[in-house]
């Protein structure tokens, strides 16, 4: 059955009054109905030519994600199994996508609905005011696998270790706080080893354990290790000095860590050093203009491979640094960069790019920080 418009308006008005508070108290339903015909994609349910059954979905192409925005049954027709159905239906369609998560929306005094969503996967993201946000992981991750070269792109690069790092540590050793240090994704400790300078208690937190093994193989000093998720883990102090350098992109829920970090981690004087590629650097404006991707914020297969989750902007980034509960007291750009990483690797292979050239980089993407290889965010607590 091919489903109007007419269908989705008369089957959400005699289901308004099963939703906790009636579905007609906070939306019309006749412009509702009309967004989610011509936006959503749609799971339905006849019973000869009446829609009993709909779910009905945004598609977030760009960040790989689902958000479900309405499931209905038709009172006659619930205790039927109908929204089971539909939402495997639509766990499915997400799944053949290669898609991350599935969102949803839920009133947090409505406990039926909460219970059908968390029988299908869903766990509590956030609450906001009176309402839940809940969300289903898709997909399972290998972190040992994502640390892996590609075929046609690496996971890092040298520019990432002898550039960048050394303009990360310079951006953020003048805000540092007197105290210890959490490096969160510490990779294979190359990043590790420019901040033990600065400090004597380190604790790094990483999720592949053959990268932990070769960070324990090369560095020396005060350096705890924890192999986890940062979901799961439960660190046994609060730290003043929080390291996120292009970490946060690779987390299926950056919000959710940030506020851990805030709440849990973070020290009442600390501070939150994050650090993530940005969308707008002109190697990737460049990279749109020639057509090899489609637009700034967009993730490249080689980058899903390599767990990215979403390219941040630094509007975007800071949304989330909100949404996390953090003030942001300071905002940066480092490096001015128009070439990709491959092609500064050949570069510094050579002597063309000089100290002082690379300097003047470092120092233009002050100037510019939307223009930078890398956007940076220092964030406290209150």
């Amino acid at each position: 059955m091919i489903v109007t418009l007419k269908h989705i308006q008369e089957h959400l008005t005699a289901c308004s009054s099963t939703f906790i508070p009636s579905l007609d108290s906070y939306v019309n339903i006749d412009d509702y109905s009309k967004k989610i015909f011509e936006q959503a994609t749609l799971f339905t349910k006849f019973d000869g030519d009446k829609l009993v059954g709909l779910v009905a979905a945004y598609d977030n192409s760009t960040e790989k994600f689902g958000w479900i925005t309405n499931v209905s049954v038709d009172p006659e027709y619930s205790r039927k199994g109908i929204a089971s159905e539909l939402l495997n239906e639509c766990n499915k369609y997400f799944e053949n996508k290669k898609y991350f998560s599935i969102f949803l929306e839920v009133f947090s005094d409505n406990e039926k609905a909460i219970k059908l969503y968390a029988k299908h996967g869903f766990i509590n993201h956030k609450i906001k005011d009176n309402k839940m946000t809940l969300k289903q992981q898709l997909t399972q991750r290998d972190y040992n696998q994502e640390l892996k070269d590609t075929s046609d792109h690496k996971y890092a690069y040298n520019f990432d270790f002898d550039v960048m790092h050394h303009y990360m540590i310079e951006s953020f050793k003048h805000h540092f706080v007197k105290g210890n240090c959490l490096e969160l994704g510490s990779f294979k400790g190359d990043f590790t080893k420019r901040l033990i300078p600065y400090f004597d208690d380190i604790t790094c937190v990483e999720a592949s354990d053959e990268a932990i093994e070769i960070s324990k193989q090369n560095l020396k000093g005060n350096i705890t290790y924890f192999n986890s998720l940062f979901e799961t883990i439960e660190l046994p102090k609060k730290y003043d000095n929080i390291i996120l350098t292009h970490v946060l992109e690779h987390i299926d829920d950056p919000v959710g860590l940030l506020s851990r970090i805030k709440n849990e981690w973070l020290s009442d004087e600390g501070k939150l050093f994050v650090v993530c590629p940005n969308a707008n650097a002109p190697s990737r404006q460049i990279a749109v203009k020639m057509g090899l991707i489609t637009h700034n914020s967009a993730i490249t297969p080689a980058e899903a491979e390599h767990g990215h989750r979403i390219t941040y902007s630094l509007d975007t980034l800071e949304r989330d640094a909100s949404e996390g509960g953090l003030n942001v007291i300071y905002r940066s750009g480092i490096f001015f960069k128009a070439l990709a990483n491959f092609q500064w690797d050949q570069l510094l292979n050579t002597d063309i790019i000089s100290k002082e050239y690379l300097d003047g980089c470092f120092q233009l993407g002050q100037q510019y920080p939307d223009l930078c290889s890398s956007i940076m965010l220092i964030c406290k607590k209150n």
